[in-house]
């Protein structure tokens, strides 16, 4: 239950955490909103070293560097499939293949899960589809480059998951300290050369991006304290149903409209969680 409700935990920050990065990155580059989110998660997680503890360990810093190299791709790759296709459409291929390779990987570490774990895991797959999936997004072309690019950041994704997940559970949060500071230094060079390159748009939201970077750092020590307390394969399905927790708080904040079928999403995620809580 514990790994299970962290999880949920998980899945709420991270859905806040992009509904924030996107209003922030709404009229600017990525480049000139990401420094700031790493930055200013970096500051929260070291806050997190008095509390939680912090080991670091040769095996937590290789983990860590792994999974900052990872996630600074991620982020990179993940912006630009948003960027050249439907968000929804993205953003639903890039949790499902995270979670499912994932999901996969465990069960292939040796994890078992009951056929209630396997029909909740497809439900809350087909549930982000549905969430994710907008009507609006017919006017906007589904390309072949888009699928591939999305794709790719599932995949990446999915590694910078799993650097966290199998981390040393003695380390505490130095892994996760370890890989915002690579992040950081990967993401901040990034934007130094390609400076000239960047359009520059309206002055980025920098209250919005320090909380994008807040909640996005309590979600993934959620999610590393969850993949230590239960099922990694169980934990990565439930994280990543943060696209209905975008979709309730967009719906709210900005009054963007919720379609039928989306409503069917949502409580499919909900159908879900309960499956795999008794799974």
């Amino acid at each position: 239950m514990t790994a299970v409700l962290l999880s949920l935990l998980s899945a709420v920050l991270y859905g806040v955490g992009d509904f924030w990065g996107a209003l922030a990155s709404r009229r600017s580059h990525s480049l000139q909103v990401l420094p700031m989110i790493v930055f200013s998660g970096l500051l929260t997680v070291l806050a997190m070293i008095p509390f939680l503890g912090a080991n670091f360990s040769q095996s937590a810093i290789t983990y860590g560097v792994l999974g900052g190299l990872f996630g600074a791709a991620g982020f990179f790759v993940f912006y630009r499939a948003l960027a050249i296709g439907p968000m929804g459409i993205a953003s639903a291929i890039i949790a499902v293949v995270c979670s499912t390779i994932i999901y996969l990987v465990d069960i292939a570490r040796g994890t078992h899960v009951t056929p209630l774990g396997v029909i909740g895991a497809l439900l809350a797959m087909g549930s982000i589809v549905l969430v994710s999936k907008s009507t609006e997004d017919a006017t906007h072309p589904v390309t072949a480059k888009m699928v591939r690019t999305a794709l790719l950041a599932g995949v990446i994704v999915a590694m910078f998951f799993m650097m966290l997940a199998y981390a040393p559970k003695d380390a505490g949060v130095a892994t996760f300290t370890v890989t915002r500071t690579t992040q950081l230094v990967l993401i901040c060079t990034a934007a130094f050369l390609l400076r000239k390159k960047i359009t520059r748009g309206e002055r980025p939201d920098y209250r919005m991006a320090i909380g994008t970077g807040l909640a996005d750092a309590f979600a993934a020590v959620a999610f590393i304290y969850a993949s230590h307390s239960g099922a990694v394969a169980i934990v990565a399905v439930i994280s990543n149903l943060y696209p209905a927790v975008t979709l309730i708080i967009a719906h709210f904040a900005i009054h963007e409209r919720v379609e039928r079928h989306q409503y069917v999403g949502m409580a499919g995620a909900i159908a879900s969680v309960a499956l795999l809580t008794l799974a």
